[in-house]
């Protein structure tokens, strides 16, 4: 699973890197982002744009936001056939910016937490499928999903499972409006190659959500 991430690149930035307009939100950089917490998504309507969402997928038939804390992540082999994400996958995608992502190793009977970011040290683009739940009382709620798949070569080391990462030329198939279909799914689904990715042991303050800071990512001594 994808359970914790880091974005602190300027809104700016991001609608520049997706062609997206950035709707008037602020966002804070976030060293440990985790479920519950609102970022920014990148989705498309008739433009690419900015939005706020929170992080976990609530459907439109659940009565209590709680349940998208147990939705934070589709599998891609099965996203597009369960009742509860099929109709975002076909409809509702969106990217969801990152600098990088956490995992955790286990060694011996305790958890490493690993860094894991793009070696160029650009965008990572995470293949995401989001959702407007309306509460009881009116209220509209964005929610969000990242979508994970088979760990590539790196990953597999450290974890069983990696969020599917876009290349930029997979921005746009991504994005449409249009159902994709299975066979567009499975290619947009493939690991993000190892080689364009690096890892590095951080100190497990990173285990708390409440520690938030730049040094979380900085290599373990």
């Amino acid at each position: 699973m994808c359970g914790r991430f880091v974005l602190f690149i300027p809104l700016a930035e991001i609608a520049k890197e997706f062609q997206a307009e950035q709707l008037s939100f602020g966002f804070e950089p976030d060293y440990n982002i985790s479920p519950s917490r609102n970022v920014p998504l990148v989705i498309r309507d008739t433009d690419n744009r900015l939005i706020l969402s929170r992080w976990g997928f609530v459907p439109v038939w659940a009565d209590d936001l709680a349940i998208g804390n147990r939705m934070i992540n589709a599998r891609a082999e099965t996203v597009a056939d369960k009742p509860m994400f099929k109709k975002a996958v076909a409809e509702q995608r969106c990217i969801v910016p990152a600098n990088g992502f956490y995992e955790w190793r286990k060694i011996g009977s305790r958890k490493q937490p690993v860094y894991i970011s793009r070696k160029d040290g650009k965008i990572m683009a995470l293949a995401g499928i989001h959702n407007t739940w309306v509460s009881p009382a009116g209220e509209k709620v964005n929610t969000f999903a990242i979508i994970t798949t088979q760990p590539n070569e790196l990953v597999k080391e450290i974890h069983n499972r990696m969020p599917v990462i876009l290349s930029k030329e997979q921005y746009e198939e991504w994005l449409q409006t249009g159902k994709l279909s299975p066979e567009a799914l499975e290619r947009l689904f493939k690991p993000f190659p190892s080689a364009k990715l690096e890892s590095h042991d951080v100190s497990s303050k990173v285990n708390s959500p409440a520690n938030n800071a730049p040094d979380n990512i900085d290599p373990l001594d």
